[in-house]
């Protein structure tokens, strides 16, 4: 019986959390291709077009987990899907409307192993 519970809590934990099922590795190349040039590499708000980018508008560092929208994994789905215009953010926050739901899941894994 006590195996039960365990395995039947650990599944239900699994399952709510966001990062269950996430490919980490798609999420970290969806990244590159599409985040990495505002937010850096390494998600520090540094990346090369950053510098080009006005004050008050610029990328946020994700690395440090503080998000003035994205307080938690389905804001931060919104934000990536509808952009920052959408939600009271940046313009210069592009929507990514042709991302599946299964790539946002990963982008969101891998901006959440991002934090310090």
């Amino acid at each position: 019986m006590r195996n039960y519970l365990f395995v039947s809590v650990t599944s239900v934990l699994m399952a709510a959390s966001p990062a269950f099922g996430a490919d980490l590795e798609k999420g970290k190349a969806l990244f590159a291709a599409r985040c990495a040039m505002c937010h850096g590499e390494k998600g520090a708000g540094d990346g090369p077009v950053a510098a080009t980018i006005p004050e008050g508008q610029k990328p946020r560092n994700l690395t440090t987990g503080a998000n003035k929208y994205a307080t938690d994994d389905a804001k931060l789905a919104e934000l990536l899907a509808k952009g920052g215009a959408a939600v009271g953010l940046s313009v210069m926050m592009p929507p990514q409307p042709d991302l599946k739901a299964q790539d946002i899941q990963d982008l969101i894994a891998f901006v959440n192993s991002l934090k310090k």
